[in-house]
């Protein structure tokens, strides 16, 4: 038997789910939930009635426990357990005796977070990173929600700290093994939880100096002495402070990260190499539950005589047209990033086509269907399938949603995602891309007539479409020459490229030597005139695993849409996906760039690195306040 006790509760037992609409309401569901993290003691009823109804219980409180005691035995029943001599009374108590063997998360999560410190202290940091990770899984969702006493209250501190240890365990484990973006992750999680802890501030330091951010280290280390100043009117440790004098004295690149992992006098010597492997000492037995929260599919694997659970990654089900509009859909980006999802990250997935020939899902299969109801995340590919599931956001709130590179300008469906608690949507930040294609353009113009005013020009589709592209353009180009001429004109929504074509030619007998051409299909009838013309073309929003190598062609910004797919996973992973419905993706995150072809001069080339790297920061820090 398995019960889970945060989140929602629900009991499994030989196949039988049991969900919270089988307990007898909201004080049927806290006292089972007592009962369980009591199992085997006698507890007093007056006990119990505390937990039910704290200092005022109704007069007939004694036969209303016994009510619900009674229903509850009636819950077992349905689970296969004997609910007569598994929930028994005797000298004023009530004892729940649950079955041999029987796994119940919140208990489990406080052993695997002791387990984990354990193999950390036994340099085995794969066995603590699996440990904590059931530990943070299970506290990551709450315990009880809807229910206050100071029981609930208590047990959610402690699960409050069993993450906090978990996360902490996490990001030890993750900077022994070198994944330096998970300890990031983790350590700054772990911050979060217990903010007044200097450790945690530390071991995120570390993250950041071994990830090669000395700055963002040192912000770090400024914003524990804000809080320990302001709060507590103390100041850091002297293990903190040797870590931030090491910073500031330390060159930036490896040199920076040996100096700040530097122990300081005194100090506990350095934990072992990070890359020894960890030997296998037992068999790994592999048990599988399907939960009807969330569906989550539970891993335990037994170590020895201990014994830990580990999540296993969400079943993700993405939804694509059946039949792709043409060449530069991103569809088949989607189904590929899909595939390495499942083949390097083990999560299960399905990908389900749907006919939008066809009114509202019927489309779909029916297996596809009910495919869906059975997945933890459900990606549909971009506006036209979203619009398909705007009604059913409602009607499965147990699934997240996520539509894939929605139109901007699709108000119905932007109203149903932000109406919807579980539903998200995400969205491409441009800007980054079209400003480099500007710096590209306006560096390329110059260089072929420096003594002349260099002119460049951009097609666009129209003001609500294109305002995240059209003005960082500009920018690019009079960054990278002041005075740089812009010639601008709107192609409209489903142009053919002949319309492109007239606007291009136009631009070019006006002066434009570099056409920057963001419009759709449209824009490919512009750059074939630009390149009949000898005039530099740009193209935009190009697939970036097949590169272009057109002549006339500088480059052409890229969306990289298997990115979003990556994003919204591991959003979901780490429970982050849950904090806003809208996300953006950006330049950071490698979903947006600038791709340029060989026949660019070296010398813009590197001007182009060049600005891409400084900017980095504040395209980061745009993305990250969005």
């Amino acid at each position: 038997m398995k019960v889970f006790l945060a989140g929602r509760i629900v009991v499994e037992a030989e196949g039988v789910v049991i969900g919270e609409r089988h307990f007898p309401g909201r004080q049927g569901r806290l006292l089972f939930a007592y009962l369980v993290a009591q199992h085997g003691r006698p507890v007093p009823h007056d006990e119990l009635a505390d937990v039910l109804w704290g200092d005022a219980p109704p007069a007939t409180w004694e036969k209303a426990l016994s009510v619900l005691v009674s229903k509850l035995r009636g819950v077992l029943a349905e689970s296969g357990v004997d609910g007569a001599s598994a929930l028994t009374a005797a000298f004023g108590c009530y004892q729940l005796d649950l079955p041999e063997g029987t796994w119940v998360d919140v208990l489990a999560a406080e052993s695997a977070a002791k387990d984990a410190e354990g193999f950390l202290e036994a340099d085995e940091p794969e066995s603590a990173a699996a440990a904590a990770a059931l530990a943070e899984s299970v506290t990551r969702s709450p315990f009880l929600p809807g229910d206050d006493g100071p029981w609930v209250e208590e047990t959610r501190r402690e699960l409050a700290a069993v993450r906090a240890r978990a996360l902490s365990a996490l990001a030890e484990a993750s900077l022994r093994t070198d994944k330096v973006a998970d300890a990031v992750r983790w350590a700054g999680l772990a911050v979060e939880a217990e903010p007044f802890r200097e450790s945690g501030y530390r071991r995120l330091m570390e993250a950041h100096v071994a990830a090669g951010n000395r700055g963002e280290a040192l912000r770090v280390y400024e914003r524990c002495r804000r809080l320990l100043a302001d709060e507590l009117g103390a100041y850091p440790s002297p293990e903190t402070e040797a870590i931030y004098r090491s910073l500031l004295e330390a060159p930036s690149g490896p040199a920076a990260a040996e100096a700040a992992t530097t122990s300081p006098p005194g100090a506990a010597p350095p934990p072992p190499s990070r890359n020894r492997p960890v030997l296998a000492t037992a068999a790994l037995v592999v048990l599988v539950a399907l939960v009807a929260a969330g569906s989550a599919i539970v891993v335990v694997a037994t170590r020895g005589d201990k014994a830990s659970s580990l999540p296993l990654p969400p079943r993700v089900a993405l939804v694509v047209p059946s039949s792709p509009a043409g060449s530069d859909d991103p569809s088949q980006q989607y189904v590929d990033a899909l595939d390495r999802a499942r083949t390097e990250e083990g999560i299960g997935t399905q990908v389900l086509p749907i006919d939008l020939s066809k009114p509202g899902l019927s489309g779909l299969s029916v297996r596809a269907r009910k495919s869906i109801g059975h997945a933890d995340l459900v990606l549909l590919a971009g506006q036209f399938v979203g619009s398909r599931f705007a009604h059913e956001f409602a009607r499965a709130p147990d699934t997240r949603f996520v539509v894939l590179d929605p139109d901007p300008i699709n108000g119905s469906l932007y109203d149903a995602v932000s109406r919807a608690p579980n539903a998200s949507d995400v969205f491409f930040i441009e800007g980054p891309g079209a400003y480099l294609a500007g710096f590209l353009a306006a560096l390329v113009a110059q260089r072929q007539d420096p003594a002349k005013r260099p002119v460049v020009s951009e097609i666009l589709v129209n003001r609500d479409v294109s305002s995240n592209v059209g003005a960082p353009f500009i920018f690019g180009a009079r960054a990278a020459v002041h005075d740089v001429k812009v010639l601008r004109n709107w192609a409209g929504k489903s142009s053919p490229p002949s319309r492109c074509e007239g606007i291009a030619s136009d631009q070019i007998k006006r002066g434009s030597r570099v056409v920057y051409a963001d419009a759709g299909a449209c824009g490919a009838g512009a750059l074939s005139v630009a390149e009949a013309l000898r005039v530099w073309g740009i193209a935009a929003d190009r697939d970036p695993s097949n590169p272009d190598r057109d002549q006339g062609i500088l480059g052409s910004t890229e969306k990289n849409f298997g990115q979003e797919v990556r994003y919204a996973i591991h959003s979901y992973g780490d429970g982050t996906l849950g904090n806003y419905h809208h996300l953006d993706i950006g330049i950071e995150h490698e979903a947006v760039d600038l791709a340029m072809n060989p026949v660019v001069p070296e010398g813009i080339r590197a001007k182009v690195v060049g600005v891409r790297l400084s900017h980095m920061p504040k395209w980061a820090a745009e993305y990250n306040t969005r």
